[in-house]
């Protein structure tokens, strides 16, 4: 009984690489899947416009809307990474 502890889930952001990456869907027929390994920016480029910089898994990076973006599990790793619930509370920089 003594070496019991209290379990403890484990957070994103300390095992980032535990997800795997996942396939992107450009809207257009192809027998190439390419997969996000990370979001690893982010720019407002408008009002309400915004754009990620996403890094593939063939090594070269982008920039994304958020449209395309919004529902990959990279995205919740960054915003949590970011201490922020919402794609609205992400930090506006001049860019």
């Amino acid at each position: 009984m003594s070496l019991l502890q209290p379990y403890h889930a484990s957070s994103n952001a300390l095992f980032s690489n535990r997800l795997q990456s996942e396939p992107y869907d450009f809207g257009a027929p192809d027998n190439q899947e390419w997969f996000v390994d990370d979001i690893i920016s982010h720019r407002w480029t408008g009002l309400k416009e915004l754009e990620y910089q996403v890094h593939w898994s063939l090594g070269n990076t982008t920039w994304k809307p958020h449209v395309n973006c919004s529902k990959l599990a990279a995205l919740s790793c960054y915003l949590e990474l970011q201490g922020v619930q919402s794609h609205t509370r992400l930090p506006r920089r001049n860019t």
